[in-house]
């Protein structure tokens, strides 16, 4: 008989004997699981900056904004952040660890703003890496004025504002690290206002049609200078100007303009001068003259001279100027130092007399008057804030269309007091640069007669830059416009005017009609009567930046809905921030047809700052529909470049692929970039044509939805696939062991 001790015991055996199998085996699975682990878990270490790991330690040392350039030899920006303009920073990022951080993220912030931000790969040990940001804070300019019938009366407010600058690393907290507090670092900047890049465009006057013409004159005046104490910048020393006036005909307007320099501020506060005109008649009546219109300028607001005020003056003399004869013009300073609202101490160039006038007798003549006060200066010099020619480039506009006829002569007249004939002045109409140094009149007597208008510079050392040029190849139906650049001296345009004379029309027959044609009906004439125009494109111009041109190494981009399919890029040497720009347009009036029979124009621009020589390929579309029904075959399309100086040049160009039977693609090499015309003609042999393609272009993969694209460097993510943690199986094993445990203690207590 067996006893219950006997019993229990029994059980005592056959329970261990049940645990101690499942307990082996859980350990057994948990040394394996350990050591199939150790991979993972040496990828996961748990280490602190104390233990000797080794591990990357990311910091930023530097932050340094600047305009153009910063200078490490003496730590200083070579022109510090301004408003509305591209401005950089650059951030230094270093690896003060003992080990590579293979992938770490940088970000910078303009008051908790982001600016911009960075991939770092494979920064070594004790390594660092300059990282370059650019930055274009908003502001307002400082400058506002009052007109009084005497002059402006200016408001200065301060605009400035100090930005707390923030790099930071490893935000995320990706990397591990010796030091995870040092990942930040802010600076302070001050950015303002800087008035001699080109901010204010010349604004619209006058527009208007007429029989007659313009004249434009100095008379006998010269630079008035107060610290010379010259007459007319000196309390109670008037300084008269004769102007001899000879008008064809009736004055349709008169406009007078006097253009002051170098203001004296009051209280550092900007003050423009308080001026009382008067203007004797040729028949001895005199009358005081209300200002009618002020523009006004500061330098900047920096340096030490950023409180001088620059300006023009405008007065309405149409009512004066009727007959022919010598007009007397007397400047007085009215301040006598007691009227804080003006300054007393100015100076100021030749002031320039405008006159419109009607003539049946002269042809019929379209013009447009721009007027204003745009104080610039480039050339990178210090005391102008180490400003280049891009932000030195200011604007009139001749708005709208103009008159739909036949265009005999376009003349472009600019008064820019203060610009000479140094080649860092620039003049550019439509796009195109008409020349360098083309100004006139600062220091000698000067004089031109163009179709419908005439300018004059009366006497020398009138510090005024006038050109009269002929624009008439250049001029667009709608919107023509006029660029003035300073690359290196300062120049203030004040005053831009455009003539356009038009070819008389014929009547036929004495029925009264029309024997002429316009401009427009010319360009589809002269060239076929079959159909020349492309089917309508969903997109009509796109813009893309691209921020690095590698020398030798081709970048393309890809076009949706429009007559270009793909441009490819490739640079003789670096090229940073190239603006590329693609629109179809109409023949401009000035430039003759092209061989063969058109199809479409566009126009590619690329404009960068570097002196760099780019050259493209270009893959164009043309609708099979339009082939068939002016009866060409496809090898005879071709892409034709307009020169300025060498007219139409055919391009290689090679029939790459033909989609769904409805358009066929085309491909051709190009030198530059201008005007394009797709023709097509008689079937040629081309020497050099583009390689041929096996395959049919595909669909494109990036699309242009909007005007205006900017095309970012492609973001591929370095960051490694992601592993998870050691621990599960761990825990599965743990479970085991206490599911073991459960059994045996359960089995004791069993009776």
């Amino acid at each position: 008989m067996t006893t219950a001790s006997e019993k229990r015991a029994h059980r005592g055996i056959v329970a261990i004997g049940t645990f101690a199998p499942v307990c082996a085996g859980a350990v057994l699975m948990f040394l394996v699981l350990l050591a199939s682990s150790a991979p993972v878990l040496a990828q996961h270490p748990a280490a602190s900056p104390g233990d000797g790991a080794e591990l990357p330690d990311l910091t930023i040392t530097a932050i340094k904004p600047y305009h153009y350039r910063w200078s490490d030899e003496y730590g200083l920006a070579m022109g510090d952040p301004f408003f509305n303009l591209r401005n950089y920073v650059n951030v230094t990022v270093q690896n003060n660890g003992t080990t590579t951080a293979e992938v770490c993220k940088m970000a910078l912030y303009a008051d908790g703003d982001l600016i911009g931000s960075e991939t770092i790969e494979d920064l070594g040990a004790g390594q660092a890496r300059e990282l370059k940001f650019p930055w274009t804070p908003e502001g307002e300019d400082p400058l506002s004025w009052t007109d009084t019938a005497q002059g402006a009366k200016l408001s200065y407010r301060n605009t400035s504002r100090i930005y707390t600058l923030s790099a930071v690393v490893d935000e995320d907290e990706a990397v591990q690290e010796l030091n995870e507090t040092n990942n930040e670092l802010t600076r302070e900047q001050k950015v303002v206002w800087n008035g001699f890049a080109a901010d204010q465009p010349l604004e619209e006057y006058a527009h208007d049609l007429l029989r007659g013409g313009m004249i434009i004159t100095t008379g006998d005046a010269v630079y008035r200078s107060d610290k010379s104490r010259d007459s007319g910048t000196v309390y109670g020393s008037p300084y008269k100007i004769n102007y001899n006036v000879q008008i064809p005909g009736s004055t349709k307007l008169a406009r007078l303009y006097l253009y002051y320099t170098w203001a004296e501020p009051k209280s550092s506060r900007p003050k423009a001068p308080k001026i009382q005109l008067t203007m004797q008649t040729p028949g001895g009546t005199s009358t005081e003259l209300r200002l009618d219109a002020s523009y006004n300028d500061l330098k900047g607001d920096f340096l030490n001279f950023r409180f001088h005020a620059w300006g023009t003056y405008a007065y309405d003399l149409t009512n004066y100027v009727r007959a022919n004869g010598t007009y007397v013009v007397t400047v007085e300073n009215i301040n006598d130092g007691s009227d804080d609202d003006f300054t007393d101490e100015y100076s100021f160039a030749a002031p320039a007399l405008l006159v419109v006038y009607e003539d049946n007798t002269a042809p019929l003549r379209e013009y447009w008057i721009t007027e204003g006060a745009d104080i610039l200066m480039g050339g990178r010099r210090s005391d102008g804030g180490f400003l280049g020619l891009d932000s030195c480039r200011n604007s009139a506009r001749f708005t709208g269309e103009h008159l739909d006829q036949e265009v005999e002569k376009a003349v472009l007249g600019v008064i820019t007091p203060w610009a000479d004939d140094a080649e860092d002045d620039l003049i550019e109409f439509n796009g195109r640069e008409l020349g360098k140094g083309l100004y006139n009149g600062y220091f000698h007597a000067w004089r031109a007669d163009l179709e419908g208008l005439s300018m004059e510079v009366g006497a020398n050392e009138a510090q005024q830059g006038v050109v009269a040029i002929d624009v008439t190849r250049y001029l667009e139906p709608k919107n023509n416009e006029v660029v003035q650049g300073d690359d290196g001296d300062n120049m203030m345009p004040a005053t831009a005017v455009l003539v356009v004379t038009y070819k008389e029309v014929a009547e036929e027959d004495g029925s009264g009609g029309s024997g002429g044609s316009s401009a427009k009906e010319s360009a589809a004439t002269t060239t076929s009567t079959i159909p020349s125009t492309a089917p309508a494109t969903a997109v009509t111009k796109a813009t893309r930046i691209i921020p690095r041109l590698d020398p030798g190494k081709e970048v393309a981009m890809v076009f949706q809905d429009m007559d270009v399919s793909l441009l490819a890029l490739t640079a003789a040497s670096s090229v940073s921030d190239a603006k590329v720009v693609v629109e179809r347009v109409e023949k401009p009036f000035g430039i003759p047809d092209p061989s063969g029979i058109p199809y479409v124009f566009f126009q590619i621009s690329v404009d960068h700052d570097e002196d760099a020589s780019i050259a493209g390929r270009i893959e164009f579309k043309v609708a099979t529909s339009w082939i068939a029904e002016n009866r060409v075959a496809a090898e005879a399309v071709t892409l034709n470049r307009y020169h300025e100086r060498e007219g139409w040049s055919a391009l290689p160009t090679a029939n790459i692929a033909e989609m769904e039977n409805a358009t066929v693609y085309f491909e051709a090499v190009t030198p530059g970039f201008s005007l394009f015309a797709v023709t097509a003609g008689p079937v040629t042999t081309l020497a050099s044509p583009a390689t041929p393609k096996p395959t049919p272009v595909p669909t494109p993969v990036a699309t242009l939805p909007a005007p205006t694209v900017v095309v970012p460097a492609t973001e591929q993510s370095t960051e490694p696939a992601s592993t998870e943690a050691p621990g599960f199986e761990c825990v599965v094993v743990l479970l085991m062991l206490v599911c073991g445990a459960f059994l045996f203690f359960r089995t004791r207590g069993i009776s």
